[in-house]
């Protein structure tokens, strides 16, 4: 995980550092405009519109090519508009997509090792879109309904299953995460000037969780295979939400770099707000998390009087592009829906003291570990504290995904801090430890079961084994019900019939059993046959096993 600390030059360094080949400087320790890499990310957004326009066959073919000159046009804008030209090594590229390729094969991309629980509808909706024309219904229950759900990290992957089959969707899957997620790691290299600070910000932002280890011992009498739910609330670990829900991690790390390169001065706040909307396809949930970041940013530059035209044109034209992913990703969500909580005061208390203000109070008390502002952290920490009372679908997933961004800012304001020696440091450096112990049971997991299986049935099917006491509406939308704009004319209907196994083998349950590969999941034929009907209710909140299925 350190190499990447190891391989970009400090600031002060000469900008290439290996010794010259034949009079040139070496192509790896060569810097790449950081402009041209969140141009990278944006073409990448903004093509992941353009294949739902196709995957819903809502536009005509005119309206392509007019789709790519709006993506090119925000791509060339954004590298104009870029502030600090200087950005990541080739060298620092590499070894940060070797970082992103470690942690999402153990998190079971590319079905290299296990896969929990959620990938299991995740690979059927996949396999789905793999194998049925676009656009497609499908025929299980009285009227036709649309895989409607995040879709932006399933659609280019599909379309490699199309071609090569099976095999080459989780390789492009793999990749294609491991390509953005090394692209936001060496943009966020750049937040730091020094090989020890760069191997600081790593080491801490991949550990990083709440004390989820001291909740779980002193609420709960000891470890469990799944810690984060010790208080029934949740916010997730680094390594959490890299391996349960990458799609919703990329939105809000998204946010967070952004918003964290914007206010360094190493991007503009036209960057920044262009790549949100193009976000929500991967997860409106991590782009929610994302808003009240960019209300600052665009408050702190109405303050200034420092907007320019393109800080508010470039984001409108991304927002366009958006509009139609948009309006699929909130058709017919009569079953997701928003919510107040009451929580006992006693047990979010609890919570947020060991989850946010064992890190956001020493940053507020030592002054140089306010780099990106006090206000930065002010509004974080009320957001972190707030949204626990927000319910949106039927069960926590609006808080564990609402808060990647903010958590993700606050780990880089601990870094500040720990660089450099104060009072607080001994004792950030034991919460970190504590905290770490989340992350390594996550990897424990991951290594200590089966490699996840080739999922072959539909979605109905795979939802039956672990899902089965949720509403089915946050993946599905009757067709009559979709906005007009996005409802597809004339699909493909898919067949309902099934395999007679969902995979092969048994595939490992975080609460300590085997799930059965076949319809219905045998824990849940046995609750039905002694009349034991297990509903949302009574699933604790929070828990990433069995709760994290309202929008994934």
């Amino acid at each position: 995980m350190t190499a990447l600390a190891f391989t970009a030059p400090a600031q002060n360094e000469p900008a290439f550092t290996s010794p010259p080949v034949n009079g040139s400087p070496s192509w790896l320790a060569r810097q790449l405009p950081s402009g041209w890499l969140i141009a990278a990310l944006l073409l990448w957004l903004g093509l992941d519109q353009l294949l739902l326009w196709r995957f819903l066959d809502i536009m005509p073919v005119w309206a392509y090519p007019l789709g790519m000159l709006l993506i090119g046009g925000l791509c060339v804008a954004n590298v104009r508009a870029m502030p600090d030209h200087r950005g990541p090594t080739v060298a620092t590229l590499i070894a940060c997509m070797a970082v992103a390729l470690i942690l999402l094969m153990l998190g079971g991309e590319g079905r290299f090792f296990y896969a929990n629980i959620d990938w299991q509808v995740r690979l059927a909706a996949l396999n789905d879109m793999r194998i049925n024309p676009w656009p497609f219904v499908y025929t299980a229950r009285a009227e036709p309904d649309v895989l409607r759900f995040p879709i932006g990290m399933f659609l280019v992957p599909a379309l490699a299953g199309k071609a090569w089959g099976a095999g080459a969707s989780d390789i492009a899957l793999l990749l294609q995460n491991a390509v953005m997620l090394a692209m936001l790691l060496a943009m966020g290299s750049t937040l730091f000037n020094k090989r020890r600070e760069r191997t600081v910000a790593l080491t801490i932002l991949v550990g990083f969780s709440g004390l989820d280890a001291l909740g779980r011992i002193l609420f709960r009498g000891g470890l469990s295979d799944h810690m984060e739910n010790w208080a029934y609330l949740q916010y997730s670990s680094t390594i959490t939400l890299a391996f349960w829900v990458p799609q919703h991690a990329m939105s809000g790390w998204i946010g967070a770099t952004g918003y964290l390169l914007w206010r360094d001065g190493k991007a503009s706040l036209a960057q920044f707000l262009t790549l949100l909307p193009l976000t929500a396809l991967w997860s409106p949930l991590g782009l929610m998390g994302a808003m009240p970041f960019a209300a600052l940013a665009g408050m702190r530059a109405l303050i200034a009087r420092d907007i320019r035209p393109r800080d508010i044109g470039l984001p409108a034209l991304a927002l366009l592009l958006a509009t139609p992913g948009l309006l699929y990703l909130g058709a017919a969500n009569d079953d997701v829906g928003a919510r107040l909580n009451a929580l006992p005061p006693l047990q979010w208390g609890l919570f947020e003291l060991l989850e946010v203000l064992v890190y956001a109070i020493p940053v507020a008390l030592i002054a140089h570990a306010r780099r990106f502002g006090m206000d930065t952290l002010v509004l974080l920490t009320l957001w972190l504290l707030a949204i626990p009372f927000v319910q949106i679908g039927s069960s926590t997933d609006f808080m564990m995904r609402g808060s990647v961004t903010a958590l993700t800012i606050l780990a880089v304001m601990l870094v500040d801090l720990l660089l450099v020696p104060s009072r607080a440091r001994l004792f950030l450096i034991v919460a970190l430890a504590v905290g770490a112990l989340t992350p390594l049971h996550e990897i424990r997991r991951a290594v200590s079961h089966p490699a996840a299986s080739e999922v072959r049935c539909s979605f109905f099917m795979a939802w039956r084994q672990s899902f089965w006491f949720q509403p089915m509406g946050t993946y599905l939308a009757p067709i009559s019900h979709m906005p007009a704009l996005v409802r597809p004319t004339n699909p493909h209907r898919a067949s309902a019939a099934e395999p007679a196994r969902c995979w092969d083998g048994q595939w490992y349950h975080p609460d300590g059993r085997y799930g059965p590969p076949h319809s219905g999941g045998q824990d849940g034929v046995e609750r039905k046959a002694k009349g034991q009907a297990h509903t949302p209710q009574q699933v604790p909140l929070g828990r990433e096993d069995m709760a994290q299925q309202s929008i994934q």
